[in-house]
C-alpha cells in the first residue's frame, strides 16, 4: 500500500482537486434501472457516469478496461483517477492511447487486476462477475496469494468471500460466470463502499526451488476505525470511511414513514431511499397472517400503522388474529384491492410497522425543461383522500408537479404516482402499462374482462368518460394498469371517427322485413343499408360505434356520451314530409348557432359545447338537385356555418329548427363526432371536399364488363393524388362534362354510385370560395405570396397563399405533382392556372397550374402566347366566335361539340386566321334547339346552350 499512497500525495500535491457535484443524477432510463439506491449513490459521488445522451444503460455490459476505471475512481477518487496515464503500454493491446491506459495501469501495478498468458488484456472484453468481485476485494485489501484467488480454482474462494461480506447483496440471482453489467457493477461498488477493510500481519516473500511463496503470520483482519468518521455506522473501517469521508449515510424513515437510509455527500443529498419490506401485500390483509409472515414468537399489540406517510390507528399484530389492517374498527376503508402495504420489523425490539401506499392514476397536463430543476406536472384522475378516506385532497398547483427527467414523458401521457399526505407532494411518477382490446363483461365495482382475460379493479380506478356504468360490452377500450396487474384507468380507444356512424333508419326480423337491418349514414358521408347480428331499433336516431365480422355482418355499440337535441324522423314513419326538405331528424332547436370562424356551438338554449380541428362533422344539406346530400368536414374552421335564423335578412328570419346528435370527449364539452340535419336551415361556408380533374389525362370512354361507361382521369380528391372514374352519362343536374379533355375541371360534393363511379358534382360554391382562373404564374418576394395573370410578375395581381395550402402541377400529359411550398413555384407567363381564393381569410387555399406545351397548344404559335378567352353565340346555322388573346397570322382550330348526358361528341372544328388581340370568325353549324354545346380553342372554353 506504500506505493499506493505515495502516488496518491503525489497526485494531490501537483494539482488542485475538481469538486465533484453531488446529488442523486436524472437519467433518462431511471425506469429501467433496477438497483436505483446503487446507481444514485455511485454516480453521485462521480464512480460511475451516464452517457452523453443522458441515459445510463443500466444493462449494457461491463468491459474489462471500464471495469478499471470504476476501481480507480473508488480508490483514488474521480479527480485523482482522471489525471492517471501510461508511459508505456501495460499490455501489448494496450496501447497509451487507449482511453482506459492509465487505469490498466495503475490496477495492474497494485496488483488488482491481471492480464491473459498471451501478454494480452483485452480491455473491449467483457467481464465476469467473478472477475470484478476479485477486483473488489483486491481493493479492500485482500491479498489473491494468500486468499487463493488465483489457480484453476481462484472462482470458488472469490465467490465464497464476496457473498461473505455482502458484495452481492440486492442480487438474489448472482451468478459469477455471467458478464457483469453497468447497475450490477454499481451494485457491487456500492455494497463495497460499506464493506470493511482487512489487512495481514507482516508478510514475507521467500524463494524455494526457484519459487517465490508468500509467508503471512495471519489472515486478514478488519481494520481498525483509527481515526476516520464512522459515517457508515459500522464497527471498524469500511472503504468509503477511508476514500470518500465526505460521503454519510444515516438511518431514517422516508416520507411514507418507511425505515429509510439517507445518504449525502459533501453536504449535499443524494437521496433518501427504503429499506426493503420484511413482507409486502397488494390487498387488505390479517394480522394474524402478519404474525404468521413475520415467524414472531411474541404479539405486538401496539403495531403502528401509516397511510401516505400520515400515522393511523394502532393494531394489534398477533397470531390468530382475524382482524384485517384495514376494518370497521381501525383504519377503516384504507386499504383495498391495489394497496401497496408494506409491512417492516425489527426483530430485536419486536415493533411492527406497517406502511400503507396508495397508487393513483393521472395524466401528463404539462412539462417544463428550460428551467434548473426539469417537471412534469400531473392532473390526477383518481381520488385522493386523507385518512379518513372521506376528506378530498386537491393535487394543484404546485403540489401537483414532480421533478424529473421529462424527456421520459409526454403530454397526455397515463403515468400512476403515489402521494405522501405528510410531505404533501408527489413521490413517484411513472407510465401506466396499457392493454387494448374489445369489452367482454364487467362486474360493477370489481373487475372487466378484456380480449378474454379479467382484470381485478384496483382501488382507484378512474374512468375517462365518467362513470364505469358508462361502459358498453363488445366496444374498444384501452385500460391502464397498476404496478401490481389491476386496472386503474379505463379509456375509450383511441377516437376514429372511420366506425363511428349515424344510425338513419333500423328495421327487425320482427317487422315485415324478415331480418335485421339498418341505414347508417358512415363518416365518409356515404348512406349504406347493412345486415345486423341483433336488432337495433332502440339505437335509430342516434350515433355507433360499429364492427362488421368476416361475413359482412354489423354490431353496433351506442358510442359513449351522446347527445342530441332531435328526434328521429324516417322514410317509413313521416310519408307526409319528405326527408329532401324536412330532413332526417325533427323537433331541434330555434336557436342552433354554429360559426366556422369561433369554436363555441350552441346547439340549443343554454347548452354551448366546442368544435376543435378534430372534430368531424357530417351535415345533411339539400343539394341543388333537390336531395338530401350528407357532406363530410374535419374540424370546426372547414364546416359550414349553420344557423336556425338567417342573417341575411333584418330582422332576421327563422329559417327551420337544426337538429344535432353528437358525442363528446369524456365528460368534457368538447365535440368529437356530429351529425347535423341542416336541411332547410341557413348553411354556408363550408368546406367540402375539392375534386380536380386533370382534362389532358382523359381517356376515351371505357366500357367494362358489366357494361359501366366512364372516363378515367388523373385527379385531386381534396389532398389526395388519385384517379377518378367519371361516369358517361351523369346526374341530372352535374356540372361534370365527362369526356372532356381539354379543359381542366374544379367541382365539390361529389356523389359516387356503387360501382365508384363519379355520378355528380356541384359547381364550387362562390359563398365558400372564389374561383380565380387565367393566365400566368408568377414567383414573388415573400414567404406566402404568389402573383397570378398578367404578362409580367410586375402586372400580375399579388395573392397571399395559405400555410397549408393545397398546391398542385399538372404536365401536358395530365400528370400531377404537388407542390409542398410555395417556393417551389417557378414564374411561368404560359401556365394556366385555376385558383380557390378563401372567402373567409382571403388567402388561395387551392391552386391548380397547368402546364403548356406552346408546340402542341392549339392556337399558341411560335410566340407561345396562350387565349385569354372565348365567347360564342348561335344564330340560324351560324357559330360566331370571338377569340382573346390572338396573334395576327397565327391559326387556332376551334372546336364545336354536343354536351350530351355529360359525353361530349364532336361536330365539327374550324381553323380560324387570328387577328391582332380580338379575333371574331363564324362558323357554320346546325345545332338543335334545347341543348347544350361546348365550343373550345387551345386552353379555353364555352358552354353555349340553344
Amino acid at each position: 500500500m506504500k506505493k499506493f499512497l505515495s502516488l496518491v500525495l503525489a497526485l494531490v500535491m501537483t494539482m488542485s482537486l475538481v469538486t465533484v457535484s453531488a446529488g442523486a443524477k436524472d437519467f433518462s432510463d431511471d425506469g429501467s434501472i433496477t438497483y436505483k439506491e446503487a446507481v444514485d449513490v455511485i454516480s453521485g459521488i462521480g464512480v460511475v457516469d451516464g452517457y452523453s445522451g443522458g441515459d445510463f444503460k443500466p444493462t449494457e455490459v461491463l468491459t474489462r478496461g471500464a471495469a478499471a476505471k470504476i476501481i480507480c475512481n473508488l480508490i483514488l477518487g474521480p479527480t485523482t483517477a482522471s489525471y492517471l496515464s501510461a508511459d508505456t503500454a501495460p499490455f501489448k493491446d494496450v496501447p497509451v492511447t487507449n482511453v482506459f491506459a492509465g487505469y490498466i495501469t495503475y490496477c495492474s501495478q497494485q496488483g488488482i487486476i491481471n492480464g491473459y498468458a498471451d501478454g494480452t488484456f483485452r480491455p473491449t472484453a467483457t467481464l465476469s462477475g467473478n472477475a470484478f468481485m476479485k477486483m473488489l476485494l483486491g481493493a479492500l485489501g485482500y491479498d489473491s496469494a494468500i486468499e487463493g484467488y488465483t489457480g484453476a480454482n481462484w472462482t470458488v474462494a472469490v465467490i465464497k468471500q464476496a457473498a461473505g461480506i455482502g458484495l452481492d447483496d440486492g442480487n438474489d440471482e448472482f451468478v459469477g460466470s455471467k458478464a457483469v453489467t453497468r447497475e450490477e457493477a454499481a451494485l457491487y461498488a456500492f455494497n463495497m463502499l460499506q464493506a470493511t477493510m482487512v489487512e495481514y500481519d507482516a508478510k514475507t516473500s521467500v524463494d524455494i526451488n526457484g519459487a517465490t511463496v508468500t509467508i503471512a503470520g495471519d489472515k486478514a483482519k478488519e481494520v481498525a476505525q483509527g481515526s476516520y468518521d464512522n459515517n457508515m455506522h459500522k464497527p471498524n473501517l469500511q472503504f468509503a470511511e477511508r476514500y470518500f469521508d465526505k460521503l454519510d449515510k444515516t438511518e431514517t424513515t422516508d416520507d411514507f414513514a418507511r425505515p429509510a437510509t439517507k445518504w449525502t455527500f459533501k453536504g449535499d443529498k443524494i437521496g433518501t431511499y427504503a429499506d426493503a419490506a420484511d413482507v409486502t401485500y397488494t390487498s387488505n390483509v390479517k394480522l394474524g397472517d402478519i404474525y404468521s409472515d413475520l415467524d414472531m414468537s411474541e404479539k405486538d399489540k401496539n403495531a403502528e400503522v401509516y397511510y401516505n406517510g400520515v400515522e393511523a390507528d394502532d393494531v394489534a399484530v398477533s397470531k390468530g388474529n382475524t382482524v384485517k389492517v384495514s376494518s370497521s374498527s381501525a383504519n377503516n376503508k384504507l386499504v383495498a384491492d391495489g394497496s401497496t402495504v408494506e409491512v417492516f420489523y425489527d426483530e430485536d425490539n419486536n415493533d411492527v410497522t406497517i406502511c400503507i401506499i396508495d397508487t393513483y392514476v393521472g395524466t401528463i397536463s404539462s412539462k417544463e425543461e428550460k428551467v434548473s430543476d426539469p417537471y412534469v406536472v400531473v392532473n390526477s384522475e383518481s381520488l385522493v383522500t386523507e385518512k379518513d378516506a372521506s376528506t378530498s385532497v386537491s393535487i394543484s398547483g404546485s403540489k401537483a408537479r414532480f421533478e424529473t427527467n421529462t424527456d421520459n414523458f409526454e403530454e397526455d401521457d397515463v403515468v400512476l404516482f403515489t402521494y405522501s399526505q405528510s410531505a404533501d407532494e408527489i413521490k413517484s411518477v411513472v407510465k401506466a402499462e396499457s392493454v387494448e382490446g374489445t369489452l367482454d363483461k364487467y362486474t360493477l365495482g370489481k373487475n372487466l374482462t378484456l380480449a378474454d382475460t379479467e382484470y381485478k379493479y384496483s382501488k382507484n380506478i378512474a374512468f375517462s368518460f365518467g362513470s364505469e356504468t358508462s361502459m358498453t360490452t363488445k366496444s374498444d377500450y384501452v385500460i391502464y394498469l397498476d404496478t401490481n396487474g389491476m386496472v386503474i384507468y379505463v379509456d375509450e380507444q383511441e377516437f376514429d371517427a372511420s366506425q363511428y356512424a349515424y344510425v338513419l333508419y333500423t328495421q327487425s326480423s320482427n317487422s315485415r322485413f324478415g331480418k335485421d337491418q339498418v341505414q347508417l349514414v358512415m363518416s365518409d358521408g356515404s348512406v349504406k343499408t347493412v345486415d345486423t347480428d341483433d336488432d337495433y331499433t332502440s339505437l335509430e336516431g342516434t350515433i355507433v360505434y360499429y364492427r362488421a365480422d368476416d361475413k359482412g355482418e354489423y354490431a353496433l355499440r351506442q358510442a359513449a356520451n351522446v347527445h342530441k337535441n332531435g328526434s328521429i324522423v324516417t322514410t317509413e314513419d313521416d310519408r307526409t314530409y319528405p326527408i329532401s326538405t324536412n330532413g332526417v331528424l325533427r323537433n331541434g332547436a330555434t336557436d342552433f348557432d354554429m360559426k366556422n370562424t369561433r369554436a363555441a356551438i350552441t346547439t340549443k338554449t343554454g347548452t354551448t359545447v366546442y368544435g376543435n380541428s378534430e372534430t368531424v362533422f357530417v351535415v345533411a344539406e339539400s343539394d341543388a338537385r333537390g336531395k338530401t346530400d350528407y357532406s363530410v368536414y374535419k374540424g370546426i374552421k372547414n364546416a359550414p356555418t349553420i344557423m336556425s335564423d338567417d342573417p341575411t335578412t333584418s330582422p332576421a328570419v327563422e329559417t327551420k329548427a337544426v337538429e344535432m346528435v353528437y358525442t363528446t370527449s369524456g365528460s368534457s364539452d368538447v365535440v368529437t363526432f356530429a351529425f347535423i340535419d341542416a336541411t332547410g336551415a341557413y348553411v354556408t361556408n363550408g368546406k367540402r371536399d375539392v375534386v380536380f380533374l386533370a382534362a389532358e389525362s382523359a381517356t376515351k370512354m371505357i366500357t367494362d364488363g358489366d357494361n359501366n361507361q366512364y372516363y378515367l382521369y388523373n385527379a385531386v380528391v381534396d389532398d389526395e393524388i388519385t384517379t377518378v372514374k367519371v361516369k358517361a352519362a351523369q346526374d341530372a343536374g352535374s356540372v361534370v362534362v365527362a369526356g372532356n379533355d381539354t379543359v381542366n375541371q374544379v367541382v365539390t360534393n361529389a356523389d359516387y354510385n356503387n360501382k365508384g363511379l363519379l355520378t355528380s358534382a356541384d359547381a364550387i360554391s362562390a359563398s365558400d370560395y372564389t374561383t380565380l382562373t387565367g393566365t400566368g404564374v408568377w414567383k414573388l418576394s415573400g414567404s406566402y405570396s404568389i402573383g397570378l395573370g398578367g404578362t409580367t410578375a410586375s402586372a400580375s395581381v399579388r395573392y397571399t397563399v395559405a400555410s397549408d395550402a393545397k398546391m398542385y402541377y399538372i404536365d401536358t400529359d395530365g400528370v400531377i405533382t404537388k407542390i409542398d411550398d410555395v417556393k417551389n413555384i417557378s414564374s411561368d407567363s404560359t401556365a394556366t392556372y385555376i385558383g380557390l381564393l378563401d372567402v373567409t381569410d382571403g388567402d388561395i387555399a387551392y391552386l391548380f397550374i397547368q402546364e403548356v406545351d406552346n408546340g402542341k397548344q392549339e392556337g399558341a404559335g411560335s410566340s407561345g402566347v396562350v387565349l385569354s378567352g372565348i365567347s360564342a353565340s348561335y344564330s340560324s346555322g351560324t357559330v360566331t366566335v370571338t377569340l382573346t388573346g390572338t396573334n395576327a397570322g397565327q391559326v387556332y382550330p376551334v372546336t364545336i361539340s354536343l354536351v350530351n348526358g355529360g359525353t361530349l361528341v364532336k361536330l365539327t372544328t374550324a381553323n380560324v386566321t387570328g387577328a391582332a388581340t380580338t379575333t371574331t370568325a363564324t362558323i357554320s353549324a346546325a345545332l338543335s334547339s334545347g341543348s347544350t354545346y361546348m365550343v373550345t380553342c387551345g386552353d379555353q372554353s364555352f358552354v353555349l346552350g340553344v
